[in-house]
C-alpha cells in the first residue's frame, strides 16, 4: 500500500464513509485499487475526493507531514526509518537516514550535515544526545547568526540553553534563557498574523511561530 493510498482509506474511515460515498458507485472500485497501492489517480480525482473527504491534496499525499514526523523523530532511529521509509529518496531524506542511524549506534559517526540551518540544528541535537557536546556547541553556535527563521532560531536558542547546561556555563545559559525568554513575551499575535508572506512565500515555520504564539498569548490572559 502507498502512503496515498493507506491515507486515503484512513481519512475515508475517519469520516465513516464508504468508497462509493466518495466516488460515486461507478468509481468505487477504482479508488479500492488505489487505496491498495495498485495504481495512482489523477490530479483531477484527488481534488475531487480531498473534497468529499473535507480536506486538500497536499494533506492526503502527506510527504511534507511525513518528512516533519522523521525530523522530530530523529532521535528514535525506528520510529525516523519508517517515515522515512515512505517517502521517495532525496538528498535529505539520505541526510536525516545517516542522522537518525548515528543517533542510537555508537560505531556509527554524526555525518556532516549540508548547508541547511534546520538540518544543522539536528545534527547538534544528535550530537548532544551522544555525548558530544562540545561539538554540538561549536555548531549550534555556528549556526545561529545564519537563522533568519524567529522560530528555528528559538528552537536553536534552546538547544543551547541545554548545552550551557552540560557544560556547566551558568552566566551563558542565562543569558541565552533571558534572550530565549524576551523572544517569547514579545511575540505580537496580531502583528504576526497581518504579516504572513502571500502564498508563495509562506513557509511551515510562519504557521509554526503563528501557533506558539496563540499558546503564549493566552498563557499571559490565564497567568
Amino acid at each position: 500500500m502507498t502512503l496515498l493510498g493507506s491515507r486515503l482509506r484512513h481519512r475515508r474511515r475517519q469520516m465513516r464513509l464508504r468508497q462509493r460515498d466518495v466516488t460515486g458507485a461507478q468509481s468505487a472500485s477504482f479508488l479500492s485499487k488505489v487505496e491498495n497501492g495498485a495504481v495512482l489517480p489523477s490530479l483531477n480525482n484527488l481534488a475531487d475526493w480531498s473534497d468529499k473527504l473535507q480536506t486538500t491534496p497536499s494533506n492526503l499525499m502527506g510527504d511534507q507531514l511525513v518528512l516533519e514526523a522523521a525530523k522530530h523523530c530523529v532521535l528514535l532511529t525506528e520510529k525516523c526509518h519508517s517515515y522515512l521509509g515512505h517517502l521517495n529518496p532525496s538528498p535529505t531524506t539520505h541526510f536525516l537516514r545517516q542522522l537518525s542511524t548515528s543517533a542510537t549506534a555508537l560505531s556509527v559517526s554524526v555525518p556532516e550535515p549540508p548547508e541547511d540551518p534546520e538540518l544543522q540544528c539536528l545534527t547538534a541535537k544528535v550530537l548532544m544526545h551522544k555525548g558530544q557536546v562540545e561539538d554540538a556547541r561549536v555548531l549550534a553556535e555556528k549556526v545561529l547568526p545564519k537563522t533568519y527563521s524567529p522560530f528555528l532560531r528559538m528552537r536553536i536558542l534552546s538547544l543551547l540553553c541545554q548545552i550551557y547546561t552540560e557544560l556547566d556555563e551558568p552566566h551563558r545559559r542565562k543569558q541565552l534563557a533571558d534572550d530565549l525568554h524576551e523572544a517569547l513575551l514579545d511575540l505580537d499575535h496580531s502583528k504576526l498574523l497581518h504579516s504572513l508572506p502571500d502564498a508563495d512565500a509562506i513557509q511551515e515555520d510562519d504557521l509554526n511561530l503563528l501557533t506558539l504564539c496563540e499558546f503564549i498569548r493566552w498563557w499571559k490572559i490565564l497567568d
